[in-house]
């Protein structure tokens, strides 16, 4: 009787052990293979990061290379490029070439890749942008990049083309102080038909631009010259704004410098 029961112990004993080394083994081989998985998931979410980053700098491969570096530290810090678009009425916050401009992003790059605020300061003056500090509005959406349209229109025949330099330099210089990883992106407002001292204004801008290391993008060549009446389709000689066609151009002409096909 007492070797029964020893029998039945050792058996009992047995079955124990092989019962938890067969669990244990179950355990760690679901767990190799869930450390597996989530190696093979965690590689292949970083070769998708890796590929959308890839897409996204081939894409703006034609902007300035700070430009580039921004989208970048962007990209890599998974958030959205931060576009500020500044400017005059030429630059409206609904229903210009800003809109379109978005579009054209949204579908390049994906919609949210980028995300756009754009301010219009209507009737303002560079004196009067200046002194009204306006660069604090941009800085407050900690952008990657500032697409500033000067206010040389408004500043046609009201202040001295050196005057207004000054003051795009000093409204730029504020915007730095503030948020000092921001990229600025110079450009002209809309061509004007038969217009003689504002183009050499706009050749002024261009040179400063240069003179400074600002990136500047010329969108005037896009546009019929404007000593041709051709212009008047696309500028309205009432008011000197774009209409819906001239808003196109300027959308079309941005979008191939921040698009690469």
């Amino acid at each position: 009787m007492r070797n029964f029961i020893l029998i039945l112990l050792f058996t009992a004993a047995c079955l124990a052990f092989l019962i938890t080394g067969h669990l244990y083994w179950e355990r760690k081989i679901e767990a190799t293979v869930q450390a597996a998985r989530a190696k093979v998931e965690t590689s292949a979410k970083q070769e998708t990061e890796t590929s959308q980053t890839e897409v996204i700098l081939a894409r703006a491969k034609q902007l300035p290379a700070a430009a580039q570096a921004a989208i970048k530290r962007a990209v890599e810090e998974h958030r959205p490029i931060r576009l500020v678009i500044a400017g005059s009425e030429s630059t409206p916050e609904n229903g210009g070439w800003p809109e379109l401009l978005k579009r054209a992003l949204d579908d390049a790059y994906g919609k949210g890749t980028f995300h756009i605020t754009v301010h219009e300061y209507d009737g303002l003056t560079t004196a009067d942008a200046d002194r009204q500090r306006i660069a604090a509005d941009w800085a407050k959406d900690k952008p990657d990049l500032v697409l500033l349209e000067p206010f040389l229109l408004n500043d046609n025949g009201v202040v001295t083309i050196d005057d207004t330099l000054a003051h795009i330099k000093s409204i730029i210089d504020e915007l730095k102080s503030a948020a000092p990883n921001a990229v600025v992106i110079l450009q002209p407002p809309n061509p004007i038909y038969n217009a003689t001292y504002y183009p050499k204004q706009v050749e002024a801008l261009e040179r400063f631009a240069k003179d400074n290391g600002y990136a500047y993008f010329d969108h005037w060549s896009a546009w019929p010259d404007h000593k041709s009446e051709e212009l008047n389709q696309y500028v309205d000689p009432e008011s000197d704004l774009p209409t819906a066609e001239g808003a196109k151009v300027w959308a079309n002409a941005l979008a191939k410098r921040f698009i690469a096909q």
